[in-house]
């Protein structure tokens, strides 16, 4: 078999397991939406060592050989080996990429001479638990037990662990500038675009709805009925059920929302062109598979606040370090995997190390698989930060391009 290029994979290995639990819901926070910091916690979480409510699942005499018996029906037995190889046919491939992940994340900090320790993990549960768990740490773990299918030691290793180290790279690497504050305070303190939108998935559909919409404005609530794939606001008649502040993420739907619907052309001078509620936007393109429309419904003030307040700028700060942090981790994660050599003997694939660099002429071979599953390629959802305030989850989903296309207002 010949080896195949396993292209795309970079953040999918990862993302396929912090993706599972929504560990990073909390990256809400970092959507530029008026975020306010939590206060810190009055003292340190105490390492805990008392699980006893935390669901377990205790096995006794596994069979060790592969030939043993793992169970017999009707005097029929069937194997250790037979387990082993049904388990990696169902989820050889997902379980395999983890350990992919971990192992490079291993080989990392230890290049590094860094270390994660099991106290740091504990505290991390805990924390995490303070914030989405309600601060029942036991209960966060049944949930994601029961819910999610995910067990405790499954995500202090799957998740806790990768996303600690991960940290523990990026954070040498992240600055934040005075550019980067002044945006954080027009999210948090600027003004607010109430809108609707319009999702379709080619550039065509979108030219054409665009088209009729310069015809008849008003059939805006219409159209998004019938023809928006957005499920979260094609029932409302497109609307947003929350305004999108300016510089929310991911930056280039916000970008081109209030450059068309707010600030319009920086060299027109005429204040009749001035962009005005019923305005709508030219199609952008969200990826290749996604176009946005977007009108706006209404401006909202915005809320003032002094931008030299000491205690304003610094939590504005903490925020930006949170949101450039998990972008930072994000790209370590994909160095890591691009420098990388990985033959996969399961999917039948090999990723050269920098094989972005090579000729195709030097990636021929062999490869042969060690089991007869088909190649296989993880999840390339993009690690990001969660939606902002305003723009649908639809939407987010599709944004894999960073530079997307935004037609201009044809008046």
């Amino acid at each position: 078999m010949m080896i195949a290029r396993d292209r795309g994979r970079s953040l999918g290995l990862l993302v396929v397991h912090l993706a599972l639990v929504g560990v990073f819901a909390d990256r809400a926070e970092a959507q530029l939406r008026g975020y306010r910091p939590a206060p810190a916690p009055a003292a340190t979480p105490v390492v805990r060592t008392d699980q006893g409510n935390v669901p377990r699942f205790e096995l006794k005499q596994i069979p060790v050989n592969p030939t043993d018996p793992i169970a017999v029906v009707n005097q029929q037995v069937i194997t250790r080996q037979q387990l082993a190889d049904e388990c990696v046919a169902r989820e050889g491939t997902k379980i395999l990429d983890a350990m992919v992940a971990r192992v490079l994340i291993d080989q990392t900090l230890k290049a590094r001479k860094l270390e994660i320790t099991a106290a740091e993990i504990d505290i991390e549960i805990d924390q995490i638990a303070m914030k989405l768990g309600g601060g029942n740490r036991e209960a966060w773990l049944r949930t994601l037990d029961k819910e999610k299918g995910i067990s405790p030691a499954q995500y202090a290793r799957d998740i806790i662990y990768p996303s600690i180290a991960l940290r523990k790279l990026a954070v040498p690497r992240v600055q934040v500038t005075e550019a980067d504050l002044k945006d954080a305070y027009e999210a948090n303190y600027g003004e607010r675009l109430h809108c609707r939108l319009i999702m379709v998935q080619h550039q065509q559909k979108a030219i054409e709805i665009w088209e009729e919409l310069r015809k008849n404005p008003a059939a805006f609530e219409s159209i998004a009925k019938k023809k928006s794939t957005d499920t979260a606001t094609r029932a409302l008649g497109g609307l947003l059920p929350e305004p999108i502040a300016r510089h929310a993420y991911p930056r280039p739907i916000s970008d081109a929302a209030y450059q068309q619907l707010v600030d319009g052309d920086p060299k027109d001078t005429d204040p009749t062109h001035k962009p005005k509620d019923g305005d709508i936007t030219g199609p952008i393109q969200v990826n290749e598979g996604a176009w946005l429309i977007i009108k706006r419904e209404q401006l909202v003030p915005g809320t003032g606040g002094d931008f030299k307040n000491p205690q304003i700028r610094q939590q504005l700060h903490a925020q930006m370090f949170d949101v450039k942090l998990k972008e930072v981790m994000s790209s370590v994660f994909e160095e890591v995997y691009k420098a990388a050599r990985v033959e996969n003997r399961l999917t039948g694939t090999e990723k050269l190390a920098n094989e972005e660099k090579l000729g195709d002429s030097q990636v021929d071979g062999q490869v042969k698989p060690t089991s007869g599953a088909a190649p296989g390629r993880a999840s390339t959802a993009p690690v990001s930060s969660a939606p902002p305030v305003g723009l649908p989850a639809d939407a987010i989903r599709a944004v894999q391009d960073p530079r997307p296309a935004a037609a201009p207002i044809k008046k």
